[in-house]
């Protein structure tokens, strides 16, 4: 059921809808997608290991008796499959190494540490926007004019990212 702030509600959870953000900053979808990726790659593993489980039990249940000549079709069709699985994770995971090196020159350029640390949690990680400012210490004005620094740049190097301490020159 909802309720009017666009929240859903059951069993005691209150989950917010999801609404595509509009940005300008170009590094954005990059970096948001590495924990897509990372994600690919761990169901691909969990359906190799499953494919492996499969396989174990088929060996596990061949005998020398005779009963049809030939080897069995679920053997061959499991290594067949994991086969494909392997083909996959590696493709994968190459993905992944060139997407990681991406978004690492992308957040190595960043100079400000509280700007690399807000954009990894905020884009790369998809930590919830209040945890966020928990874990620097942000007010909701500071989160949401760091949020809009960071979207409405170009890229990451065209931020205009504001410190809270800036050095006093003698």
């Amino acid at each position: 059921m909802k309720n009017d702030n666009n929240q859903l509600l059951g069993s005691g959870a209150v989950e917010k809808e999801i609404r595509p953000v509009v940005i300008h900053n170009r590094d954005i979808p990059l970096l948001a997608d590495v924990l897509s990726i990372m994600q690919e790659i761990c169901q691909i593993e969990q359906r190799r290991d499953w494919q492996r489980d499969r396989m174990l039990n088929i060996t596990q249940h061949l005998t020398g008796m005779p009963g049809g000549g030939g080897t069995p079709k679920g053997l061959d069709e499991a290594f067949a499959l994991l086969s494909e699985l392997d083909e996959e994770h590696e493709q994968r995971c190459k993905d992944y190494v060139r997407q990681l090196k991406a978004a690492q020159k992308i957040l190595n350029g960043i100079e400000s540490r509280s700007m690399r640390a807000f954009v990894t949690m905020k884009y790369v990680m998809d930590v919830p926007d209040a945890q966020i400012r928990e874990e620097l210490n942000m007010t909701r004005t500071g989160f949401n004019r760091a949020r809009r620094c960071v979207e409405s740049a170009e890229c990451m190097a065209m931020v205009k990212w504001h410190e809270r301490y800036i050095l006093a020159k003698c």
